[in-house]
């Protein structure tokens, strides 16, 4: 029993889950515990951003504001909700800020990647492994240009919901953030998993 008690007091703070990590930061605003909550989830939202914005080099901008923005904010977090539905949620209004501004000078909006699988429950492939096959590239990238094409034409409530499903979020943490019913989620991924399929077949 001692030494569990041992155990406890000397936590270090690589054992502590996102929602304790938020909770010392808010206490103490010491900076090490925000650095360890962004260094947990930095390159997933970093992918994130750059899918539904399009752009690496823009993804940068993007990212810190969604950063300054969770900083901003993190007194109103609610300790019951996950913590990646929060940051997400925020993440997904700050690419929406970025996008209107770029339809605004008529600018080229979105340039996602995506593979479909053959059941659609799988549907965003990741960005890139950074490994090529040559004697595939040229068939791969026929492939992306026809995918990217084709999710330019969706919804952007369809495009979030399989970009936030690709980033691992279930279905019924995706009807959470957005406060709709978990059957309009299922919804909206089966019409974009259909409408994608039917443009690149």
């Amino acid at each position: 029993m001692a030494g569990r008690k041992k155990a406890g007091i000397v936590k270090t703070i690589a054992e502590f889950n996102d929602r304790e990590l938020v909770r010392k930061y808010v206490e103490t605003r010491d900076q090490k515990y925000f650095a360890r909550i962004m260094s947990l989830y930095d390159r997933k939202l970093f992918n994130y951003i750059v899918r539904r914005i399009g752009s690496t080099e823009n993804a940068a901008d993007v990212y810190q504001t969604v950063w300054l923005k969770i900083a901003s904010n993190l007194d109103n977090y609610r300790e019951e909700n996950k913590f990646s539905n929060y940051l997400f949620f925020i993440a997904t209004n700050t690419c929406f800020d970025y996008l209107r501004d770029l339809k605004k000078d008529n600018d080229n909006i979105f340039r996602p990647v995506v593979r479909a699988d053959e059941d659609g429950t799988d549907f965003i492939d990741n960005i890139s492994s950074g490994e090529e096959n040559p004697e595939t590239e040229n068939e791969e990238q026929e492939d992306r240009e026809r995918l990217e094409k084709a999710l330019e034409t969706l919804p952007d409530e369809q495009k979030d919901v399989i970009l936030l499903r690709s980033k691992g979020l279930t279905f019924k943490e995706i009807a959470e953030m957005k406060n709709v019913s978990i059957n309009s989620i299922l919804s909206r991924y089966r019409y974009a998993v259909d409408k994608i399929k039917s443009r690149i077949n």
